[in-house]
């Protein structure tokens, strides 16, 4: 379908050659670069436990509790804010394993639970567990009473 006038005219032709030297580059490319996606590392990952039961809390644990309200609870005991960092001080000084776990309400004030996190890590803590709620769960004081519904059930 080419238009010609004589001699020499304009051909409306496509040039296809220049779109046939792109598609081999790309098809080279990805001919180079897929087997190199393709490496995988090994990776075990551990079985779920069949049953799904929370630890007690022992005498070992130290559990931290910051509630909505601006309440901290170290071991079911309330405390004092200014006087966290001493008490925390206190009962890690002489142990081998520093690790805290904070239990703290998911409405509580961001801020404040950073500030809380950064005040344990002050007093020499080098580990942070955080305890998570389940979906549906509701927060509540490791090893307190209960919350006992309107009905009594």
């Amino acid at each position: 379908m080419s238009m010609s006038a004589g001699g020499k005219g304009v051909s409306s032709e496509m040039n296809v050659t220049p779109l046939i030297d792109i598609l081999l580059v790309l098809l080279i490319i990805f001919m180079v670069v897929t087997p190199l996606m393709m490496l995988q590392h090994r990776l075990d990952v551990p079985k779920k436990a069949e049953v799904d039961l929370p630890p007690d809390v022992t005498q070992d644990q130290v559990v931290l509790t910051y509630t909505k309200d601006g309440n901290l609870y170290l071991n079911h005991k309330q405390v004092e804010r200014s006087q966290l960092a001493k008490k925390l001080e206190n009962i890690f000084k002489n142990r081998r394993e520093k690790t805290i776990f904070m239990n703290i309400d998911p409405d509580a004030n961001y801020g404040q639970s950073v500030e809380i996190i950064d005040t344990t890590r002050n007093a020499g803590l080098t580990k942070l567990a955080v305890i998570t709620l389940k979906e549906g769960e509701k927060f509540q004081i490791p090893g307190a009473a209960k919350p006992v519904s309107p009905t009594g059930i």
